[in-house]
């Protein structure tokens, strides 16, 4: 006969947490600052700028919904040094262990509010969605093109003439390495690219201002310097001289045409 089972020396603890789904919130962005990441920007355990999009936005959300974490995604991203202007770069917060579903009637017009007081950072259109907006921000990617602002310097003086001539070569097709810049963190490969659009005035002798429409994942700081030839043809080849940027604005990110 089977003997009985010995009796537990100490009772059986099962233990339960409950925790409430993930709330999402959606809006677009401005970044006005030219020292300011996206995200956290750390190297080595070292942090490069005090804060961050990500981190100017959170702080206030999490403490209106009294969540415990947040995931910070984005259609895209701009550089530490480069403005986005606009209409801002569509964004999702993906709360979690959030205490709060939903604001009172004008919560969200009042994070905006706190959030443009940081000065850097504005917020439009902040609303509770789906999580399916997730998916749909990060498959759009690669079908949303850019609206570009630079400032550049060029190796020779050059006529508006000369200028008005580079939009008539649109739509330029480039074949892109990956940028030596960020040839760190990201694969080597060859991308073929399109700036759709271009217009450059003569600010001064040797500068210029552009305005370009591009195939989102486009290098427009290469596109403008060559990167060493990395990036062909650039605005320098098309010129046939040097040609550097100083400064960039996205003015806009919108689904290709």
């Amino acid at each position: 006969a089977l003997c009985p089972p010995q009796p537990p020396s100490r009772p059986n603890v099962l233990s339960v947490s409950v925790e409430h789904a993930a709330v999402f919130l959606g809006g677009r962005y401005l970044k006005l600052s030219r020292q300011l990441p996206q995200t956290a920007w750390i190297i080595d355990g070292v942090r490069k700028c005090p804060s961050s999009v990500e981190e100017i936005i959170a702080a206030p959300v999490l403490k209106a919904f009294d969540a415990a974490s947040l995931k910070f995604h984005s259609a895209g991203r701009e550089d530490v040094d480069v403005r986005m202007l606009g209409l801002g770069r569509p964004f999702m917060l993906e709360l979690r262990g959030a205490h709060r579903s939903a604001l009172p009637a004008g919560g969200l017009e009042a994070l905006q509010t706190q959030i443009a007081q940081s000065g850097v950072v504005h917020v439009r259109e902040l609303r509770v969605t789906e999580a399916l907006v997730q998916s749909l921000i990060k498959e759009g990617e690669d079908g949303h093109c850019k609206d570009y602002r630079a400032v550049v310097r060029l190796g020779r003086d050059v006529s508006q003439v000369e200028l008005d001539a580079l939009g008539r070569q649109c739509p330029v097709e480039l074949a892109q390495l990956t940028p030596l810049r960020v040839l760190h963190r990201r694969s080597h490969a060859s991308r073929p690219r399109s700036v759709y659009a271009l217009r450059a005035t003569r600010l001064a002798p040797r500068f210029a201002s552009l305005d370009l429409t591009t195939q989102a994942g486009t290098y427009v700081k290469e596109f403008v310097h060559g990167d060493f030839g990395r990036t062909s043809p650039s605005l320098g080849d098309l010129l046939g001289c040097e040609a550097d940027i100083l400064q960039l604005d996205v003015l806009g990110v919108r689904t290709a045409r």
